[in-house]
């Protein structure tokens, strides 16, 4: 059976603000969304920057359950959920414990949407923030909200040596220099055990109630020896753990020494967005994926091919054009890896920079773009369907010098199974002919084309196509012979 971390269809969820579930009410009495100065919203605002994360719209793990079944609709089967452990943020970048926030839920209701989750062949990946903490938290504990104790307040703390100070108590290492959020230091081998190691550590007991992997924040500054050492601890608990890890530069490296199972592959992302929108030539986008394959090969097939989430501008805002939006999509399905879609963007949800794109999720379906909604569903159930794109081999192909398509092979040790990805940049229609190096090629064999636009023949060993401006193609070899069967003995 085929590795599940090749088949991923995954949708990021920002946990308070896509449902929220009925002990809502209940959680407003027991002022839960105030009790760190937050403020609670109404449903139909907009974020506010001014707020540095104190605003609540009372998404929940209650509200994900209830719309679980429209997440396996949307085609969904993998879940990545934004931290979900205590914090006084919104976000709950800054764990104040390892524990789940009651503003979310609790472990009981976290098990129950693993549980039915699980029911509908649908995995779960926490994020694991392990770089830094909450400067109001119980182990550093500025403000004294956990009693008198904590790094910053006792110099002989247990928790002391979790961070590095240069003086104490000021001065000490964050991240990005933010006070809020000091970093821990990982060399620290309690706190290694407490988070990684342990049989009951957070690493492993998440795991073990039910998660099928984990997102490490952060995971460049983690560094190769920590995300390894998380990778083993969490492969110790469940073979086909998945780790996947924030990388914001090119994955070669984090894929030879950290041992990560996939990154979230901003590399592509940066790519693929500016050449849609015109900043790079499409030769630069096509010889920046050819050389990520040639230099990463099947790491890449376990990676999330991001375009937005919740740290960039909505695909929306980031392509304005809804054609761009449906190219974007189709690299997404037809590149090596997995699609990785933000909540909401199957219905067209708008929204800029942090945190205009942390919108609350659109429930009115009147006010949902259908068209690219269906296009969405179709697009997923073709990179279900098709064994090429779950983990199938890439192959190269070369167009005339200066053309404006981009495009692949992706094929399997069926000759069947081979298909071509060709997307046309320009504003122009597009006739070409290109030799294509692949030993099982169906030669004088009519091509289906099985999504997008655009017509393709294949001759010997080469395939004539025509794809129409700002549009793009995928094409099967569909044999219409009656009784003859090539490659019968392959």
């Amino acid at each position: 059976m085929q590795n599940w971390q090749y088949s991923q269809i995954v949708y990021q969820i920002f946990v308070d603000r896509f449902k929220r579930g009925k002990p809502f009410d209940e959680k407003v009495k027991k002022n839960l969304y105030s009790r760190d100065g937050g403020v609670l919203r109404n449903w139909e605002e907009l974020p506010k920057r001014e707020s540095h994360g104190l605003e609540f719209f009372g998404g929940d793990l209650e509200g994900i359950i209830e719309k679980i079944d429209y997440i396996k609709d949307v085609g969904i089967n993998v879940l990545y959920l934004t931290p979900i452990f205590l914090a006084a943020t919104n976000h709950k970048y800054d764990t104040h414990d390892f524990t789940v926030d009651p503003q979310f839920g609790d472990e009981k209701t976290l098990a129950q949407l693993f549980e039915e989750a699980h029911k509908r062949e649908i995995r779960v990946v926490l994020d694991g923030v392990f770089n830094h903490v909450g400067a109001d938290g119980i182990w550093f504990n500025r403000s004294k909200k956990y009693g008198d104790g904590g790094a910053y307040n006792d110099f002989n703390s247990p928790f002391k040596n979790f961070f590095e100070f240069k003086s104490w108590p000021n001065e000490y290492r964050s991240w990005m220099d933010i006070k809020l959020l000091p970093e821990l230091n990982l060399q620290n081998e309690t706190l290694r055990r407490l988070l990684f190691t342990d049989e009951n550590s957070v690493v492993k007991r998440y795991l073990k109630m039910g998660a099928d992997g984990w997102r490490l924040d952060c995971a460049h500054d983690l560094g190769h020896e920590i995300n390894s050492l998380i990778v083993e601890s969490s492969k110790a608990v469940k073979e086909d753990a998945y780790v996947v890890g924030e990388i914001s530069g090119y994955p070669d490296e984090w894929f030879k020494h950290s041992k990560l199972d996939g990154i979230m592959n901003y590399y592509f992302s940066e790519l693929l967005i500016n050449a849609l929108k015109g900043d790079f030539e499409p030769q630069m986008l096509k010889n920046g994926l050819d050389r990520m394959v040639e230099e990463n090969g099947e790491f890449l097939l376990r990676s999330w091919n991001m375009i937005s989430s919740h740290d960039t501008p909505r695909m929306n805002t980031l392509l304005k054009d809804k054609i761009l939006k449906e190219i974007g999509i189709a690299f997404q399905i037809a590149y090596p890896g997995n699609p990785f879609l933000y909540y909401g963007e199957e219905n067209g949800m708008n929204g800029n920079g942090d945190p205009d794109n942390r919108r609350p999720m659109i429930w009115d379906d009147k006010k949902w773009d259908w068209d690219f909604r269906e296009y969405i569903s179709k697009a997923f159930d073709l990179k279900k369907h098709e064994p090429a794109l779950n983990g199938g081999n890439y192959l190269k192909l070369d167009f005339k010098m200066g053309s404006p398509v981009v495009g692949f092979a992706r094929y399997t040790s069926d000759p069947k199974d081979v298909l071509f990805f060709f997307a046309n940049l320009s504003n122009s229609n597009v006739m070409e002919k290109i030799p294509v190096p692949f030993a099982y090629f169906m030669h004088h064999t009519r091509m289906e084309r099985i999504f997008g636009s655009g017509e393709a023949m294949a001759r010997v060993s080469e395939i004539d196509f025509e794809i129409p401006s700002k549009s793009f193609g995928i094409f099967k070899f569909s044999p219409n012979f009656s009784t003859y069967r090539m490659y019968k003995s392959v």
